[in-house]
Order: C-alpha cells, then structure tokens, then sequence
C-alpha cells in the first residue's frame, strides 16, 4: 500500500507587488530647433565657393590647428566631443576658416605632417641598420678570437 506523504518544502508565497509611484508628468519644453550650422555646412560652402573638395574630417583638422592657434574661439581640451557651431556663412569665424582653406593652410599642414613622418621612418631605418651593423661586427670580432 502507497502512503502519501506530504512536501516537507514550505510552499512559496507570492511575490509582493510592486509599489507605483505616482510621478509628475513635466510637460517638455518647446524648443525651437535653429538649424544649426557646422562643419558639413561649412564643407558644403567650401564646394560651392572656392569649388575645391574636403571632408569634414580634414576640415575638423583645420579647425582644431585654428582653435590652438587662437584663431577660432574655442578651448582645445582632450575628450571635447562638442559639435562645431556657427552662427551662419556670414560668421566671422566661418570668414576666418574659408580664408584660412583658401590660403591652402590645410595642404600645407599635410605636407609637413608627411615629411616629418617620412623623416622619422628614415631615422628609424637608419638606426637599425646601425644595430644591425654594430651586431654583426660584434658576432665578427667573436668568430675572430675562436
């Protein structure tokens, strides 16, 4: 004969309900959206004007040499992930950035990155054959004293 035995587990209670807190709906502010004018306007005003071809990413170069320089006004800082605003083509700032792109500063910044670049790839050739050269005459004043 089967008994039957009872569960020994104490059964699980349910779980509570969650408590609603009653929160004010804040009506959101209505904003006027001003098209903002930034760096792919200033690249399209670049095309149509002087009818020369940029990116924003080298004009954002630029920008950021201009800023350094004290031209543009804005802080340099690592990790600003701001966007570039201007106030429209007739900026000041915009003017100083098409004279500055006209004037070929861009061009010029990126020649004098490559050559110094190309210098330090030559200066590091250049040690390394030394090394190598100092190494071997090394290995050769060994197998000469055997």
């Amino acid at each position: 004969m089967a008994t039957k035995r009872t569960s020994t587990k104490a059964k699980a209670k349910p779980a509570p309900e969650p408590e609603v807190e009653e929160v004010e709906e804040v009506e959101a502010e209505e904003t006027t959206t001003e098209p903002i004018f930034g760096v792919s306007d200033v690249v399209e005003l670049i095309s149509n004007k002087l009818g020369k071809k940029t990116t924003t990413r080298e004009l954002r170069v630029l920008l950021r040499k201009m800023a350094k320089d004290g031209r543009l006004d804005r802080e340099i800082i690592p990790g600003n992930r701001a966007r570039w605003e201007f106030a429209g083509p007739n900026d000041p700032q915009v003017k100083a950035i098409l004279k500055a792109f006209q004037a070929g500063e861009l061009e010029e910044d990126k020649r004098q990155k490559l050559e110094a670049l190309k210098q330090r790839k030559a200066e590091q050739k250049a040690a390394a054959a030394a090394a190598a050269a100092a190494e071997s005459d090394e290995d050769d004043e060994l197998e000469d004293e055997d």
